[in-house]
């Protein structure tokens, strides 16, 4: 196991609209993050895992819906029923929603965030480098 302290931000450019990973640390080839919402007031985190294979298939699809101002990704958390979807619209705006928190547990948010296209080449950026991470 090796603890990994590193936040990457969706940058909406709003105080209103945040999602954060806060990166805890990586087992073998599993990544866990705390996972953080703030969507128009609601807010909501929990536990979010994902293995190297699902963050290096997220990082190529963004870059084709960036690219192409098309298409829409998604990607789960392997402990539960969380989830986060992009989806990008002709005019640039990027649609992101999900669920933090698993409908199994006491409390879970499901959130929605309009932001435009330029948060996903840092967003993309950020996950590489988070990557570059081997567990020894």
């Amino acid at each position: 196991m090796k603890e990994i302290k590193n936040i990457i931000e969706l940058k909406t450019n709003s105080k209103t609209k945040q999602l954060l990973f806060k990166t805890k640390y990586l087992v073998q080839i599993n990544f866990t993050f705390e996972l953080m919402v703030l969507s128009e007031g609601f807010s909501g985190n929990s536990q979010f895992c994902v293995r190297r294979d699902q963050l290096e298939n997220l990082n190529i699809e963004l870059d084709n819906i960036y690219s192409r101002l098309s298409g829409s990704t998604k990607i789960e958390d392997n402990d539960s029923d969380a989830f986060i979807e992009f989806s990008i619209e002709p005019n640039g705006n990027l649609n992101i929603q999900g669920q933090v928190g698993g409908t199994y547990e006491d409390h879970f948010i499901k959130f929605k965030l309009v932001t435009d296209q330029t948060c996903i080449p840092p967003l993309i950026q950020d996950f590489s480098i988070l990557l570059l991470n081997k567990d020894k």
